[in-house]
């Protein structure tokens, strides 16, 4: 399998960014689209519906000018102002008197931004709401709010209703066209709250211009910061690759991948040659003569030093590599970057990068001579890393073989360091010369002299001795020409013989059912990918196409590990499968208001009919044309919903679409294509399931039919679906 990347195709995150900037600051915001005739609203969040009391069905489709919210006493000029920037593309600021859906007025202060697309055009309008005088009580004091809201215009307006007024469901014959209001320029430049409390809200000047001239701007820094946004904030409405801090490296880039290897090599030699070294080459007499040049008279000392050159700078990178987050996301903020490995391997990168044996240089003791040694095989803590990252080939059978083998290896050329370390540590104070150093000096001719420190066995015939030893020990119980002789030899090597048998029997003995068990995943991954190549080579399928369905199964295989979830629930009872599935769509049953008083009989029968989906941006869910057989919910993401290229509308978490099942004995047409912006999770049920189960529970259906808000409906009106008799 490939590194897992994370979320990082080309999606269209303009929704998402919106709604996470203005999280936390209470705002009431609505997205209209100004391409659409009327420039008809196609999202608005739950600020807004809750400011106004509208539920989000409502507000859906309604001209931009939002006409519904107008009532008897709002000023004709605030809406002429109002339409006015939107004709133009302008960036401006309104006070206006709105009223809510339970015919109470209050004023309310309209921020109007326009947003360009990647072709510098206008496409949307993002209109802000704020509730003028909560805003007018933040900055000033009691007394000046209460002077401003002065006791006329709360007797002249505040307390008019709006009987008979336009709303939502009624009076559309009276909204009009954008087209249609009067075209006014505004000497409108910024809002001053004091020069709005000396004046009326009547008292605005306003001049007719020869020619309306179309604007197509970015949003000004003035816009943004009144929106508490950065200048960078509002995104186009395009898709956009996942945005990457400068000097920052993605985690699955083809530099950090050689710079892994590079890493892995070096972290090789560090556990190959750093126990060697401890044992066979620091000792008084290098000690002393690395003393009397200098640190790099030794090639291997000046190599150490190199390498932990680069174990400092593969620390620098790591803090500014990419990770992938619990959400699959790929988080490229130095920041959160640098918590986040501070909370890892900081600490073990740390350790095994500190040079110990160049900051106690020259020290010349023993005692000095034996902690450079065992300092140095801190370095050692890397190979946990090495051991994480090497997961990612534990699916290739020979890799994992082959792994194996230089795992027994290492462990062998570990046990042969120790090994010697035992024999010459113990040499001197041993006054019969039994060791195993002393014999394996009769063997070849090549006594220890006490007077001659450089007397005896060569290096190379020392290593070569006990690596033989171990070896011989773990794979068998040794030939006997080579023999532990002292006590310390003796545990040491019982110590290596249980070592070896449970290596023996781990590694060895379970080879084929490792390579098995881990070639499964793979085989069937290959099998399912060399299929879907063949059907593509087989149908001649065109390139877009050809790629589309590859990365749709190579997502969808991540994202499930390619577990179908209907054969695995078909191994269980009944009643187990409708408990997984309970627990697997729990979040839409416990929160969508529909299915609140329902008993726990009928949430499990809708369990059961629910499927989940997965979609990719840029995947199309529903076709224009489409019989609407099916009733989705939004669980994470969000769409867009498109008549002839243009977006009528923008859905997210918890929003529904289809059409309203109960209204129609049978299901038509979709009158749009909807198509996934980001990626997306959504349930889905059929519409003859649904009905199957409601009609087992008739009592709960009434409840649910009247609490159902189908956010879009998808219904085409000009067409209905018949079925033809046989």
């Amino acid at each position: 399998m490939p590194v897992r990347r994370g979320h990082v195709a080309p999606q269209n995150t303009y929704l998402d960014t919106i709604i996470r900037k203005f999280e936390g600051q209470s705002r009431k915001f609505l997205i209209a689209n100004a391409q659409m005739e009327n420039c008809a609203i196609i999202y608005c969040n739950d600020g807004f519906c809750e400011l106004f009391g509208y539920s989000r069905v409502e507000v859906m489709q309604q001209p931009c000018t939002c006409d519904f919210l107008t009532g008897p006493n709002t000023p004709s000029s605030a809406v002429s102002r109002l339409a006015q920037a939107l004709l133009g593309a302008e960036e401006c600021k309104v006070d206006i008197l709105y009223y809510r859906k339970d015919a109470s007025s209050f004023r309310c202060l309209v921020d109007v931004v326009p947003v360009k697309n990647e072709d510098g055009a206008v496409i949307m309008f993002i209109l802000n709401f704020e509730d003028l005088a909560k805003l007018l009580a933040k900055r000033s004091s009691c007394s000046l709010s209460q002077r401003l809201l002065s006791q006329s215009f709360l007797g002249s307006e505040g307390s008019h209703g709006r009987p008979g007024g336009p709303g939502p469901g009624t009076g559309r014959g009276k909204y009009r066209t954008i087209s249609q209001i009067p075209q006014f320029t505004l000497n409108f430049v910024e809002f001053n709250l004091e020069k709005h409390r000396s004046s009326s809200t009547t008292e605005i000047e306003i001049i007719a211009p020869h020619k309306v001239v179309e604007r197509t701007q970015n949003v000004t820094e003035k816009v943004t910061q009144v929106l508490s946004l950065g200048a960078d904030v509002l995104p186009e409405y395009k898709l956009q690759a996942p945005r990457i801090h400068r000097w920052t490296i993605l985690h699955y880039s083809p530099f950090k991948a050689v710079w892994d290897w590079l890493i892995l090599l070096l972290v090789i030699y560090t556990a190959v040659f750093t126990p060697y070294s401890a044992a066979f080459l620091l000792s008084d007499q290098d000690e002393s003569r690395r003393g009397a040049c200098s640190y790099t008279c030794s090639p291997l000392t000046v190599v150490d030093l190199i390498v932990d050159i680069m174990f400092v700078v593969d620390i620098a990178i790591n803090f500014r590599t990419t990770y992938v987050n619990t959400n699959d996301e790929v988080v490229s903020h130095p920041r959160r970057i640098a918590v986040h490995y501070f909370k890892g391997w900081f600490l073990i990168d740390m350790v095994a990068a500190i040079p110990f044996d160049l900051l106690i240089f020259r020290t010349g003791s023993d005692e000095t001579t034996t902690l450079i040694g065992l300092l140095k095989t801190a370095r050692l803590l890397r190979l946990v890393r090495v051991a994480r990252k090497l997961d990612r080939y534990s699916e290739y059978g020979a890799a994992v073989l082959f792994l194996l083998m230089c795992t027994f290896a290492l462990i062998a050329h570990w046990l042969a360091c120790i090994w010697y370390a035992i024999g010459n540590v113990e040499r001197p104070y041993l006054e019969h010369k039994i060791g195993w150093l002393d014999s394996l000096g009769v063997q070849l001719g090549k006594r220890y002299n006490g007077s001659d420190p450089a007397s005896g066995p060569s290096v190379q015939d020392k290593y070569v001795t006990a690596l033989y030893f171990t070896f011989s020990s773990l794979t068998s119980v040794g030939f006997g020409n080579v023999s532990p002789n002292t006590n310390s030899e003796k545990v040491f090597s019982i110590c290596v013989m249980l070592i070896g048998s449970l290596m023996y029997a781990s590694i060895f003995g379970n080879v084929s059912a490792i390579i098995q068990r881990l070639y499964s995943g793979t085989a069937r991954y290959h099998t399912q990918m060399l299929r879907v190549k063949e059907f593509i080579r087989f149908h001649q399928i065109p390139n877009p196409l050809r790629q589309r369905l590859e990365e749709y199964f190579q997502h969808a295989w991540s994202y499930t590990n390619g577990i179908d979830m209907n054969a695995v629930l078909k191994g269980f009872p009944e009643c187990l499968q409708a408990d997984i599935c309970l627990h697997l769509h729990r979040a839409l049953l416990q929160h969508c208001p529909a299915f609140s008083g329902a008993s726990k009989g009928c949430l499990r029968a809708l369990a059961v009919k629910f499927k989940t989906t997965h979609a990719p941006p840029g995947d199309t869910l529903v076709h224009l044309g489409d019989v609407l057989s099916t009733l989705y919910f939004i669980s994470r993401g969000s769409i867009e919903i498109l008549r002839d290229d243009v977006v009528v509308a923008i859905l997210g978490k918890n929003d529904i679409f289809g059409e309203p099942v109960s209204l129609h004995a049978r299901p038509g047409k979709s009158s749009a294509d909807v198509r996934a912006l980001t990626y997306c999770d959504l349930h889905k049920i059929q519409r003859a399931d649904l009905l199957e189960v409601l009609d087992m529970y008739p009592a709960f259906a009434d409840s649910f039919w009247s609490k159902l808000e189908v956010t879009f409906n998808l219904r085409d009106p000009r067409h209905s679906y018949h079925i033809i008799p046989s």
